[in-house]
């Protein structure tokens, strides 16, 4: 199941990420990776984004399961990357007005 919508850009109050400053990668889990982005991106975003990367992600045969799943958190990582870097400059092909639909 998909997480919740996140708020706003604008209302969150969260600081967004400084694009250019190499951060060690400290994601471990998928979840806490996506719960991170969604601070700033919508949530349903994030989870449709992950699952794309999902598609086009390649197992190499020479790396262990710990490095495919390192491996894979970075590919995440910099897809989500640059989806906040595109939304923060306005080339984003959806807006930060995101609201989830009402429920009927």
């Amino acid at each position: 199941m998909p997480p919740a919508p996140s708020q706003s850009l604008l209302s969150s109050g969260i600081p967004l990420p400084i694009p250019g400053i190499a951060a060690p990668f400290a994601f471990t889990t998928l979840e806490g990776l996506m719960s991170h982005y969604s601070q700033w991106l919508p949530g349903q975003y994030v989870y449709n984004l992950v699952e794309a990367e999902k598609e086009i992600f390649v197992v190499r045969k020479e790396c262990s399961l710990q490095e495919t799943r390192v491996q894979f958190l970075k590919k995440c990582e910099n897809a989500l990357s640059k989806s906040l870097v595109e939304a923060q400059s306005g080339k984003a092909a959806w807006d930060w007005s995101y609201v989830a639909p009402p429920v009927q």
